[in-house]
């Protein structure tokens, strides 16, 4: 059973600063460029997430701040549990969507993890990075996303009534996402959305590496505080609901390790290949960019089962290549800079739809990293949850 429970959230002062200033993307999506702009706001969310400095001082620094702001009353905890419900409005290839979901706190502890499903493998450096970041600052910072069915529409019913309230909080990201939030804490609303998941499981979206570090952290601090991780949940019938392809750049030439097993047709731009490739058949098709652009389709599925891209792409063509030998991007046009910049290729990755992901894992288990791609990701900022009393 899902252990889906209300918190009482630490969220920015309103009073103190508008919610636009504060908020900033999750770390593994902040470049450098992005860090030094977003830092010369004092109040922003980045310098709790990716805080700046070498070895165990970045980590004391984000500690250090998160207390100054509490004291400082820059961050309020709300006076009773709530649920989160969040508003995003945001474009893709020029269409208007709409993503409404919730924020929560969700369990980790050995019974509450069986109702959750990861889909993807986790890097040892990003886990080690985010471990010393929760025990220092024994706070949720950022919250991992998580997808669910929802298929009487009793959850997306309480989600609807809550927005036709004024928001309690809203603004705009960096990235350009208009958001709204309201903290539920009407007792009938948020029973009936934790006793719908009690009996769902949730499938992580984004976010396996603080998931997994979240479990980690309870199993050495078991405490009631730690049981659970902030996370933020969407119907998997969300029409917002919204997974971009995650492409490859690699350092190295792949024309050699393509052409054996793929058939490959040239095309003459960028664009003709990605039409190409939305179009292809061939589930395990992907684009390739070196010399120029080729679609390859694979002769044969090799042993794959999860009708997913990724999955030909890890087995096959980056087998044996070591993982800092791979970038990862879901904006086409950079993966070509990328690769010009580097002398390598970009492969790119034919879309999927969410549906598919959930068959996938239940196909062949865990993919490879950097699998899916959901759009947004949603931001840091908006409700931090503190494993403290």
């Amino acid at each position: 059973m899902a252990d889906v429970r209300p918190f009482r959230g630490f969220r920015f002062d309103p009073k103190r600063v508008p919610l636009s200033r504060v908020l900033c993307p999750p770390y593994d999506v902040i470049d450098k460029e992005m860090a030094a702009k977003l830092r010369r706001g004092k109040l922003n969310a980045v310098h709790l997430e990716l805080p700046e400095g070498e070895g165990a001082a970045k980590y004391r620094s984000s500690a250090d701040l998160w207390k100054r702001w509490r004291r400082a009353g820059v961050v309020v905890q709300d006076d009773k549990p709530c649920l989160y419900v969040c508003e995003e409005r945001f474009t893709v290839s020029g269409k208007p969507r709409r993503r409404l979901g919730f924020l929560a706190a969700l369990g980790v502890t050995p019974a509450g993890a069986k109702s959750i499903t990861p889909h993807e493998h986790t890097l040892p450096k990003p886990k080690a990075d985010r471990l010393k970041l929760l025990s220092a600052v024994k706070a949720n910072v950022s919250p991992i996303f998580g997808i669910f069915p929802d298929g009487g529409g009793a959850v997306r019913k309480v989600l609807a009534k809550t927005i036709k309230s004024r928001p309690d909080a809203s603004g705009v990201s960096p990235g350009g996402v208009r958001y709204r939030l309201w903290a539920l804490s009407d007792s009938r609303a948020v029973l009936t959305v934790c006793r719908r998941l009690a009996s769902q499981r949730i499938l992580i979206a984004d976010g396996h590496h603080r998931c997994e570090v979240s479990r980690a952290y309870y199993a050495r601090h078991p405490r009631p505080e730690a049981e659970t991780v902030l996370a933020y949940l969407c119907p998997e019938e969300d029409a917002g609901l919204v997974m971009l392809p995650t492409h490859r750049v690699v350092q190295d030439a792949v024309g050699p390790r393509v052409r054996p097993s793929c058939a490959l047709k040239t095309c003459r731009s960028q664009a003709e290949l990605l039409k190409r490739l939305e179009r292809s058949s061939n589930p395990y098709a992907f684009g390739v960019y070196e010399d120029g652009f080729e679609i390859a389709s694979p002769k044969a599925a090799d042993g794959c089962k999860s009708g997913l891209g990724v999955e030909w792409l890890a087995r096959h063509l980056f087998k044996d290549l070591a993982p800092d030998r791979i970038g990862y991007t879901p904006d086409a046009d950079k993966a070509v800079r990328m690769a010009r910049k580097l002398g390598g290729a970009a492969v790119f990755v034919k879309r999927a739809p969410v549906s598919q992901v959930r068959r996938a894992v239940a196909a062949v288990g865990l993919l490879p990293p950097k699998s899916t791609y959901f759009f947004p990701k949603i931001a840091t900022g908006l409700v931090f949850k503190s494993l403290e009393r």
